[in-house]
């Protein structure tokens, strides 16, 4: 399934710091099946209605905290640490609280988003987001630092690393009878590899995206990241990237062409990302490969 597919909200359209507190908000960052909104916001008291999309919220200040979550007459506190996380359900509103300047980013998806990652009915219980303040998740935590890093950077590779980081999250939230029953098959000639591999082949100068290459595949992200690691070697964000080089290689010999214009034409999402692309896989700037060849 495509990201297009889906049914319920874009990550465009996930969006939860209130209209009045949009000030608040230093960046956003959009990926093919989540979205996140990194915000500094001073003491709060108000009532937020439910949104149709789940919330994992990342501290990113040390700063002593007490938090508050009122939901139908009951209420949770928690306290700002690292690798605490505030982990809201979709549809679940209420007053919301906290007493002193909270630097956070906050992380949003759908059950729908997930169940297209794993390629899995996660509804019911078989998904572990449950409404809490005060969760202890250093993985959790760690990949979410990873997506904030990515949109921090500005997503210099396009979609293709938040995907995979945001895949890795989903079996996160998978509970582990759910994951030992996913079989996935290791032999390099695996079908569905191949048909990633032609996909990526005839779009290698488009906006590339891991959701779009398995569906291209007809298999699901995280079947597919597995499947293509063991036969290629390397993760598809890797090899993406490693063949958006090589073309581009390819293209400089063309004089007529700018070195912005052999990145654009090649496929990359920004100049940074094809200066490092070319300088990981030939050891040496763009200027300087094209002027050894």
């Amino acid at each position: 399934m495509a990201a297009s597919a889906l049914t319920g909200p874009t990550p465009a359209q996930m969006r939860k710091v209130p209209p009045d507190m949009a000030d608040a908000v230093l960046r956003r960052g959009e990926w093919s099946l989540c979205a996140m909104e990194h915000s500094r916001i001073g003491p709060v008291h108000f009532d937020a209605p439910g949104a149709p999309f789940h919330h994992l919220a990342l501290p990113l200040e040390p700063v002593p905290l007490r938090f508050g979550l009122g939901i139908e007459g009951r209420h949770q506190h928690g306290r700002n640490a690292p690798d605490i996380l505030t982990m809201i359900e979709a549809g679940v509103g209420g007053m919301t609280t906290w007493d002193g300047t909270y630097e956070s980013a906050c992380f949003y998806f759908t059950s729908e988003s997930l169940a297209v990652a794993l390629a899995r009915d996660i509804e019911g219980s078989a998904c572990a987001i449950h409404t809490r303040v005060d969760l202890h998740a250093p993985a959790l935590a760690r990949l979410l630092h990873a997506l904030h890093a990515d949109a921090v950077a500005g997503q210099p590779h396009g979609m293709l690393v938040g995907d995979s980081i945001f895949v890795a999250l989903a079996t996160q939230l998978v509970p582990d009878g759910e994951r030992r029953r996913i079989r996935i098959r290791s032999d390099a000639r695996d079908w569905r590899v191949r048909r990633a591999l032609e996909y990526i082949h005839a779009h290698l100068a488009d906006a590339l995206d891991i959701v779009s290459i398995a569906a291209a595949a007809t298999t699901s992200p995280f079947h597919l990241n597995r499947a293509f690691r063991i036969a290629v070697d390397c993760s598809i964000w890797q090899y993406v990237l490693r063949e958006r080089a090589r073309y581009a290689a390819a293209l400089m010999r063309d004089r007529r062409l700018t070195l912005m214009q052999v990145a654009q034409c090649s496929g990359f999402e920004t100049y940074a990302s094809f200066i490092a692309s070319v300088r990981r896989e030939f050891g040496v700037s763009p200027a300087k490969l094209r002027n050894a060849r």
